[in-house]
């Protein structure tokens, strides 16, 4: 039998602890029996399994926590939105339909609501462009916080237009690629050849180049970033991580050898 906790210092991430080297995080070898893709797939999957029998407020909070360490600053300044950041849990849906804007609440719809949340109140914020020579450097004029007059309906396009259309988790051939002025599919672009990779595809990639809050159809998980501001770092570090630790240090789960959880042990600190 293993024991987990949920939290082992201020400001780890969920069920993990510094590295010797205080270099990275680790977490328990078992993790990765439980975290199988059957059941869980993200370590926030298995803290949901203790969570919904608690309560709303408890899941909100906890959402919050997640996408903030997510995004922090430790190891890199800005962040690809991909699947590890836009997480869709299990326990939502066992088929493959579910929807980031369902017609009820879900695990997934609710995350993206506290994103939108982090965001009006200036915790972090999202990018389209970036100078790579300058990997500490956030803010820019193209920041979606400056998009619009009001940051709200900034908030509410992208939302519809990024989360909700899913592309957050796009696939190759979901690329749309611009050659001599004119788009194409991965599968109708003209192709040429080339001596060292053979046939290649004609013109550029839309979903790994640069792009702009006013062409949502070129968005990718890989040219839209997000950072976790001034601002929400000092939240993160003074606020709401002294508040998870207090919270969830008591609370620890037990996992047999083969990845079964057995029981949770202690408690939440009100």
């Amino acid at each position: 039998m293993t024991k987990s906790k949920v939290i082992y210092a201020m400001g780890n991430p969920i069920f993990s602890y510094k590295e010797a080297n205080g270099i990275g995080y680790s977490s328990d070898e078992i993790l990765s029996k439980v975290l199988d893709g059957n059941k869980y797939y993200h370590e926030m999957d298995l803290l949901l399994d203790y969570l919904e029998h608690t309560n709303k407020i408890e899941i909100l909070f906890a959402f919050e926590y997640l996408f903030l360490k997510l995004v922090d600053n430790e190891f890199f300044t800005r962040h690809e939105l991909d699947s590890n950041i836009i997480q869709e849990y299990r326990i939502d849906n066992l088929d493959d339909t579910l929807s980031p804007n369902p017609p009820k609440p879900t695990y997934i719809s609710e995350y993206i609501n506290i994103i939108g949340q982090l965001f009006l109140a200036g915790y972090i914020d999202f990018g389209t462009y970036c100078d790579n020579e300058d990997s500490n450097k956030i803010d820019y004029p193209t920041n979606l916080s400056y998009y619009k007059e009001d940051k709200y309906q900034a908030w509410v396009y992208f939302r519809d237009n990024f989360f909700y259309a899913k592309r957050f988790n796009r696939d190759l051939d979901d690329d749309i690629m611009i050659y001599e002025g004119k788009e194409y599919s991965i599968k109708d672009c003209p192709r040429r050849i080339d001596k060292e990779r053979g046939s290649v595809l004609c013109g550029y990639s839309t979903m790994y180049s640069d792009t702009s809050w006013d062409t949502p159809k070129y968005w990718s998980q890989y040219n839209i970033w997000v950072a976790q501001t001034e601002k929400g770092t000092k939240y993160f570090n003074e606020i709401l991580a002294p508040r998870f630790y207090n919270k969830y240090k008591d609370l620890e789960v037990e996992i047999d050898e083969k990845g079964n959880i057995i029981k949770w042990i202690g408690k939440i600190n009100r």
